[in-house]
């Protein structure tokens, strides 16, 4: 009998989710097609890029419909307009991350250019010759090479942290053998977008604080699934990519 009920449970917890699953679905205009012998579309690809609701999709038709203008470049009403609604966004990226102001929030391409964007200011103006910046191994290339490119240029040191074979990081090297007085910057990502691997990014910002560090949190794929409070985690710098939220 108790057999039966839990068949019973999983199979109504099952329709439920398949339920859940086509209403989401609808919301997305790019997955009502048939590919491959008419299989319906499935994506998988969020880490890279998300696919767009419908909402999305009308909230930008209607931008190009009623007031597309230069943002801050003019006086006139659809410019004006424009700026007002560009400026409400920077409010609602300060509420999801919960940033002390809007002016905080730094709007670029994406998390590839917000990078090279932080690597070539420090490099300029906080780094001198000998200075430690370290990574992990499990970073996106785009949070490796521009601190290469700083290395080479400003004669730093990079250092990196190590993964163990169950693909986390080795917070203990990290802690007590490579970070230094001589560490500047502590450039990490929240969550690997290959390994999937979450990181202790709490510990990472609380090691690197007591060696007066910067921590910059690359976030692109955290964003999506965590909720963040940079006032909380207590970080210098974080980045993401809002292509990958819808």
């Amino acid at each position: 009998m108790l057999d039966l009920q839990l068949k019973f449970t999983i199979h109504l917890i099952f329709r439920d989710t398949m339920t859940d699953f086509a209403r989401l679905r609808r919301d997305f205009p790019i997955l009502n097609q048939t590919i491959y012998n008419n299989k319906p579309l499935i994506y998988f690809d969020n880490a890279a890029t998300a696919q767009k609701p419908q909402v999305v999709i009308d909230a930008i038709s209607n931008y190009y419909q009623t007031y597309n203008a230069n943002v801050h470049r003019g006086v006139h009403f659809l410019s004006q307009k424009a700026s007002v609604a560009y400026e409400n966004t920077r409010e609602k990226v300060q509420k999801l991350i919960n940033a002390r102001e809007s002016a905080e929030i730094i709007y670029t391409k994406g998390t590839t250019e917000s990078i090279n964007l932080v690597a070539h200011c420090l490099g300029q103006f906080h780094l001198d010759e000998g200075d430690e910046i370290i990574i992990s191994e499990l970073e996106h290339h785009a949070n490796i090479v521009p601190w290469q490119v700083v290395c080479e240029q400003k004669k730093c040191v990079l250092k990196i942290i190590p993964i163990f074979d169950n693909g986390e990081l080795d917070l203990d090297t990290f802690e007590h053998k490579l970070i230094s007085p001589k560490t500047k910057i502590v450039s990490i990502s929240y969550i690997s977008n290959t390994l999937g691997t979450v990181n202790d990014i709490r510990k990472i910002i609380r090691i690197s604080k007591k060696f007066d560090a910067l921590t910059f949190i690359d976030a692109a794929q955290a964003i999506p699934h965590l909720k963040i409070d940079v006032q909380e985690l207590d970080c210098d710098l974080l980045t993401f990519s809002a292509h990958k939220l819808f």
